[in-house]
């Protein structure tokens, strides 16, 4: 059962190939703002919708004999929904995790608030004697595919490396603000043999005098997400990103806001990169709160530095 983020599914299609490498059918349960997730990029043998008043569509699942739910989100706002599709299921046996006492999960697992979320899927996984890192694997639409490289070879062509730079969150306040994408657009529109493609979610981006910079020419996610892997460094407020970058690979500067949900896990931790090729920069009010700093406190040449210490040290580009 899954919860309402596009970067948790990224992450859970770890766990998902994992099982079914091993032979066992996985079938999904998912809000339907993830729903296009599962058509293409994450495989599974089948998914279901759970939302308002349609809790009762999920009894089909009874057909299938499930022996065990795994609930990989802690308690939320969405839980009743989790909640209530559980008790349509009647499977074998249920597990949570940091759920409230008393819950009606067969087995809770309460985990430390400095642990990264893939450790929850390699504690299932060890269950069934099953050796994986759970990483998350993806795999893309080929009209998608299709499209996303015919404008990344229009790049290539030119000799020129490309980066994306995604300064738009899931949440308001993990947006860069308009002066601070200006800043550092500015300083990437300096770099020679490089051309940024800049997400911009359907935001105003004044680039007229920018010639190194470009808006996404993709308006759905399937194309964007395709895009990132012919990119060779990402730039990226948000999470979702920060996770298919990782999936794939990718060069990544990811900026984290300090935030804590649950009032317990640092989601700069437990959301973390989780790569070798990511370079995480953090606001630095860390005030602990559910929504975290506003990302407009964030000191834009943190990431600039960063982006130089990474040019000088492969001597390819100097601004």
């Amino acid at each position: 059962m899954h919860s309402q983020a596009i970067g948790d599914a990224i992450v859970t299609s770890g766990i998902i190939k994992a099982l079914r490498d091993t032979d066992f059918k996985v079938y999904v349960i998912i809000p339907p703002k993830i729903s296009f997730l599962f058509t293409d990029m994450i495989k599974t043998d089948g998914f279901f919708i759970y939302q308002k008043d349609t809790f009762n569509k999920t009894r089909m699942l009874l057909n299938f004999n499930i022996d065990l739910v795994i609930d990989l989100s802690d308690f939320d706002t969405f839980s009743y929904y989790r909640l209530k599709t559980l008790s349509y299921i009647k499977p074998k046996h249920a597990i949570s995790f940091n759920q409230p006492q008393n819950t009606i999960f067969d087995t809770n697992i309460i985990t430390h608030k400095s642990e990264h979320i893939t450790t929850r899927m390699i504690s299932i996984i060890k269950l069934f004697s099953i050796d994986s890192k759970c990483q998350p694997y993806l795999t893309f639409n080929e009209n998608c595919v299709y499209d996303a490289y015919i404008f990344s070879q229009q790049i290539k062509l030119k000799n020129e490396k490309i980066i994306i730079f995604n300064p738009f969150a899931s949440q308001k306040n993990r947006n860069l603000s308009t002066n601070q994408i200006n800043l550092i657009l500015t300083y990437l529109n300096t770099l020679v043999g490089y051309r940024t493609i800049v997400f911009n979610l359907g935001n105003e981006i004044d680039n007229r005098l920018m010639r190194r910079i470009e808006i996404n020419p993709f308006e759905d996610a399937e194309r964007s997400f395709a895009l990132v892997q012919y990119a060779d460094i990402i730039i990226t407020v948000d999470t979702a990103v920060v996770h298919l970058a990782s999936a794939l690979n990718k060069r990544q500067f990811c900026i984290y806001n300090n935030r804590m949900f649950n009032s317990v896990f640092e989601n700069n931790i437990v959301w973390g990169p989780n790569s070798n090729k990511a370079t995480q920069l953090t606001t630095t009010q860390f005030l602990k709160t559910e929504i975290g700093d506003d990302m407009t406190s964030f000191d834009t040449s943190i990431l600039i530095e960063s982006l130089r210490e990474e040019f000088d040290k492969t001597q390819e580009f100097r601004s």
